[in-house]
């Protein structure tokens, strides 16, 4: 039986297309391998949102393509990077047994499996949910993605060209998936999309998120639904709402404001009562977690600009903040904008941010000292005579927002939640004790 590994690049919704062809290879009768040194088959799934990610992209499958020069492996490429280059792929990359971009991945099985089938499936769009999905980890934790594309036209930003338009999966077959998750272990559900609040608009003529989350929340064996890449301008009363009403919906959201100067929002096409909205949120949900990505170095950005950032972000809505240089990609309308800002002051402005806000973030932490809080665990190791236990709260998202870490003489099983105190910070990482 052939091996077949799969290497996901980049953000999660790229995790959970590579679960889905897991799933179907192995629905296929190919054997799943983690270890590419000895494995048939290797599939590649790009990201290129970013030229940082693009670069790596690129640079992971020159890396494969050397191990397969000197032995027998076939080499796919999908997603993204694919769906940006098209055609100029082939000539980039001659070696590559096949490519197939974001809305034909359902089709990647029969391009391995039939020598006679187009090397190049490129059209855009088109969600790539399956009945199949085979876990890439064994965290407690799974993602689960909600729509595909996105109908926003950011000035910065080629995902609607990447990934086409806005479609929304139905709340039943989103239900299913989530009910096969909890089944077979998983505590915590984390949805995405490109945008999770205008989940519903195409398929039922409006905003349904709150609803789908409600049916979410009462399945039974999910401890904790969690919500990122909420869209500021879709998030709804209703939505706020259900955040109250259901207390297995943590209390967070991921909301990306990008920046908070009018003059910025402006020139990126993005929604201009960002800071209303955000107002909106704290003040009728004074408990939630937000996190946000703000962006440096847009084009034409100014140290006005960045003021008013500076001054919004010490308001201190937000516990959590990404913050990101611009990035020049040739196929974003921003490219051609006037007065570019250099590199090396988009990354002044940058370090400048995330200093703030990590004081930001140490402070409210340490107002929390010895507050309980319950946590999930994610690993336990053993260290001579101690357990080093390491987890996350419901105000945590995986891999962005750091751990909660215990040291204790005590083992924890992976997926229990356990209830501790706090005692400090180290980075953004929280120490607790019992």
């Amino acid at each position: 039986m052939q091996k077949v590994v799969v290497i996901a690049l980049g953000c999660p919704k790229n995790t959970v297309e590579a679960e889905y062809l897991l799933g179907i290879f192995q629905s296929k009768g190919l054997t799943i391998s983690n270890n590419l040194d000895e494995a048939d088959i290797a599939v590649i799934h790009t990201c290129s949102f970013i030229e940082t990610a693009r670069a790596e992209s690129e640079k992971f499958i020159r890396a494969v393509l050397s191990i397969k020069k000197k032995r027998d492996l076939r080499v796919y490429v999908s997603g993204c990077l694919p769906q940006l280059l098209k055609e100029k792929m082939s000539s980039l990359f001659p070696d590559i047994d096949g490519f197939a971009g974001t809305g034909t991945l359902r089709h990647l099985p029969d391009l391995i499996f039939n020598k006679n089938f187009d090397k190049l499936l490129l059209p855009p769009g088109g969600l790539n949910n399956s009945n199949y999905r085979m876990l890439s980890s064994n965290m407690p934790s799974a993602y689960l993605k909600i729509a595909e594309g996105c109908d926003h036209r950011c000035s910065f930003c080629v995902i609607p060209a990447l990934r086409g338009k806005y479609e929304s999966r139905t709340i039943e077959s989103l239900v299913d998936e989530a009910k096969a998750l909890a089944g077979s272990g998983i505590k915590e559900l984390i949805l995405i999309a490109q945008d999770t609040t205008s989940y519903g608009l195409d398929v039922y003529g409006a905003f349904v998120l709150d609803k789908l989350l409600a049916k979410l929340s009462k399945i039974n064996g999910l401890k904790w639904v969690r919500l990122l890449y909420a869209y500021p301008s879709s998030v709804t009363d209703g939505l706020i709402e259900v955040f109250k009403e259901h207390k297995n919906i943590c209390s967070y959201m991921d909301i990306p404001i990008q920046h908070i100067s009018r003059n910025v929002l402006s020139a990126m096409k993005r929604p201009l009562n960002t800071a209303g909205i955000i107002e909106k949120i704290k003040s009728k949900l004074p408990d939630i977690v937000l996190r946000t990505s703000v962006m440096t170095g847009f084009p034409g950005e100014t140290k006005k600009d960045v003021s008013e950032l500076v001054n919004f972000l010490d308001l201190g809505y937000f516990q959590y903040v990404g913050v990101f240089e611009y990035s020049n990609i040739k196929e974003a309308v921003s490219s051609k904008f006037k007065k570019h800002i250099k590199p090396t002051v988009a990354k002044e402005r940058r370090i400048l941010l995330e200093n703030i806000q990590y004081s930001i973030f140490k402070s409210k932490i340490d107002g929390m000292k010895n507050n309980i809080v319950e946590f999930l665990v994610e690993s336990c190791l053993k260290e001579g005579n101690r357990y080093h236990i390491k987890g996350r709260s419901s105000f945590q998202s995986p891999e962005i927002d750091g751990n909660m870490m215990l040291a204790d003489d005590k083992p924890l099983a992976v997926g229990e939640f356990c209830k501790a105190k706090i005692r400090n910070v180290n980075g953004y990482n929280i120490r607790v004790y019992i």
